[in-house]
């Protein structure tokens, strides 16, 4: 369960992936965390945070489909 400042923190790193077009992501190996080129192609397009902070488009089927119910969203 994540915490009311976890979920600003995710909400608030949405907005700055929509406004720059970058992802922060990482697995906890080395070179995490790590920047990339977001695929914005959605309003549903968001954070999850399930087992970690993914990015999370629904161009990336496999991802989509895993975690997209865990994409974090103000209410």
């Amino acid at each position: 369960m994540q915490t009311e400042a976890e979920k600003k923190f995710i909400i608030g790193l949405e907005k700055l992936t929509r406004e720059t077009g970058i992802a922060i992501g990482g697995c906890g190996c080395c070179g995490s965390p790590f920047l990339f080129k977001a695929d914005i192609t959605s309003e549903e397009s968001g954070y999850s945070n399930y087992v970690e902070i993914t990015w999370t488009d629904p161009t990336d089927k496999i991802f989509w489909n895993q975690y997209a119910k865990y994409i974090v969203k103000e209410k």
